[in-house]
């Protein structure tokens, strides 16, 4: 009997990156897919908590997973961990004439980046949360990808998973689309910076511990503008027949009554 891996199990005491290390020893021990049939259908346009029903149907199946899978499954092993980042980054590659796509879950802990993954080659799979920057991480693919004799063509870059797994929002796959081929290597490095920003204040606008402040302000002062605005025409309109019944106290309240039963 082949042996089905455990699930990996932590105590609250067990620091991020040694859980990094037991998911992605969890996904290795699953094994790389080499059949070429895949044994389990993911439909990227499906919300998170039908994705995560597939996660655990997997960990239940202990089939041998390719990319994809690999990335839904580190979102589901990694829904605890709530001060972890969790986003989709997506290569396309080009090799003797044909073209080569590949994903994994970046993850940002403490400002550092990493990986999680699946892959044939063990450069391609996880990174560690050791990276400054994501451009840096991103790098350490390329290069990888240039050992292998790979050239690295487009970057597909997503925006961070919720950590509910019952939301029926959708994974965003593809929040930035980098070619290569139209960017200097400074501009390359100035989009991945960029998304790296836009993440931080996404994360800051939710519920993640960056930029509160920035937070609390887009996410309440747009539905204070909405409620102000009639708040202050209501104002107005009470003061101009207040205002003009000022002279006879006593019939004020009346005709603003019934001005207010018109509106």
């Amino acid at each position: 009997q082949i042996p089905i891996p455990s699930v990996p199990a932590f105590q609250p005491s067990t620091p991020i990156p040694e859980r990094l290390e037991a998911v992605q020893r969890y996904i290795r021990e699953l094994q790389y897919n080499h059949t070429g049939t895949q044994f389990f259908e993911i439909k990227k346009s499906r919300p998170l908590t039908g994705l995560m029903d597939l996660a655990k149907e997997m960990t239940k199946e202990a089939l041998p997973i390719k990319c994809l899978e690999a990335v839904i499954l580190g979102i589901y092993l990694t829904n605890n961990m709530t001060t972890l980042d969790r986003f989709p980054i997506s290569f396309k590659t080009h090799f003797s004439g044909n073209y080569f796509r590949h994903i994994v879950l970046g993850v940002n802990f403490g400002g550092r980046y990493g990986a999680l993954g699946i892959s044939r080659r063990e450069e391609l799979m996880y990174k560690a949360p050791v990276f400054r920057t994501l451009s840096e991480l991103i790098f350490d693919f390329e290069e990888a990808y240039r050992r292998c004799w790979h050239t690295l063509k487009k970057v597909k870059l997503g925006h961070c998973v919720s950590h509910d797994p019952h939301s029926v929002e959708q994974i965003e796959w593809k929040h930035s689309i980098l070619d290569l081929d139209k960017l200097t290597r400074e501009d390359f490095r100035k989009e991945l910076e960029r998304h790296a920003r836009d993440m931080r204040l996404k994360i800051g606008k939710g519920t993640g511990p960056s930029s509160p402040t920035k937070d609390r302000k887009k996410d309440v002062s747009s539905p204070q503008r909405g409620q102000a605005s009639p708040h202050r025409r209501n104002s107005r309109g009470d003061r101009r027949p207040s205002g003009e019944k000022k002279p006879a106290d006593s019939k004020a309240m009346p005709d603003l009554n019934g001005y207010q039963i018109r509106v």
